[in-house]
């Protein structure tokens, strides 16, 4: 089925011939302020293929020439130990050419409509970077009412020693964990002895650096040389590989920095932990960590602070 053409374009479903294009308009809409980054992927259905099921569609204009595109699967969601399924949209790209045309809102539109509510789907969400005004202003306006519950991905080079401030973290309010025990997913995950899990983001996506503010860096000018004082920063040119950790727990907290160690030596150059400001996981992690981004968990229901939540590692 194809959507009624409107401004100049319509949506159609995902097809293989529409790939090349999205992960183009992906590569050249570059993510982040003070260090510029670019996703790097094999096919643009790297993350959705890894859900039981999923969905794409893409906009094309009346010559069938690609503008965007987006993704949309059921996660599965535990709110006070009450396993949910749930919509959940992610990896919409848009030509920077043809933004602020209304074609994010109608791919918005489309996943709700033709996707999420079929399934009975009546929960929803996504996950934004807490900077992206353009993404907030766009679900505001597809969705009568939206919450916001905020969540922060705390960043650790594996070449740097990660020291845990405090191992009595409790049982955190929030938390990751990998909702599913499907087979595929057996190539992208690891589990430790103690139960601490290792999702291998890198191997769904990568990010590479195209560019980072000298002020960042901790540079400074010699001459006509400029020399970085923050070896920590990563160079222009590289590539940003991830592992996400998830079932963190305070039995196996104490167990990050030999697990940190173990990736640097498989070249695994980025460790990464989601936890919400209030938890004693970040307390006890965050002056290790290089950065902490906040991020939104955007939803069309409400997630309350003191509810015990657990989303999907996939997310």
């Amino acid at each position: 089925m194809i959507a009624k053409k409107n401004k100049g374009f319509k949506i159609v479903p995902y097809r293989p011939e529409h790939e090349q294009a999205l992960l183009e308009i992906e590569r050249m809409s570059s993510q982040g302020f003070m260090v510029k980054l670019e996703t790097l992927r094999p096919d643009f259905l790297s993350r959705a293929s890894l859900f039981e099921d999923y969905t794409a569609f893409t906009a094309v204009d009346l010559n069938g020439r690609v503008l965007a595109g987006v993704t949309a699967a059921q996660a599965p969601m535990r709110i006070n130990g009450k396993m949910l399924q749930t919509g959940f949209g992610f990896d919409v790209v848009v030509d920077t050419s043809v933004r602020n045309r209304g074609i994010g809102r109608e791919l918005a539109t489309c996943v709700r409509k033709r996707f999420f509510e079929p399934k009975e789907l009546t929960r929803q969400f996504t996950t934004l970077r807490s900077g992206n005004l353009t993404m907030l202003h766009l679900l505001s306006k597809t969705y009568r009412n939206t919450f916001l519950l905020e969540f922060l991905y705390l960043t650790f080079p594996t070449a740097r020693t990660l020291r845990v401030e405090n191992t009595a973290i409790g049982e955190p309010k929030f938390g990751v964990s990998l909702l599913s025990d499907s087979d595929k997913l057996s190539d992208y995950y690891e589990e430790t002895e103690n139960g601490l899990g290792l999702w291998h983001t890198h191997q769904i996506y990568q990010l590479k650096v195209k560019s980072v503010n000298p002020v960042l860096s901790g540079g400074l000018w010699l001459g006509n040389r400029f020399v970085r004082t923050n070896k920590y920063v990563p160079l222009v040119g590289s590539v940003l590989k991830m592992t996400t950790i998830y079932n963190l727990t305070q039995d196996n907290i104490h167990s990050l920095p030999e697990v940190s160690l173990q990736l640097y030596k498989r070249g695994t150059n980025y460790m990464q932990i989601c936890c919400r400001p209030s938890d004693a996981v970040y307390h006890a992690l965050q002056k290790s960590a290089l950065n902490a981004f906040s991020h939104y968990i955007v939803g069309t229901q409400e997630l309350k602070p003191d509810e015990q939540l657990t989303i999907d590692v996939r997310c």
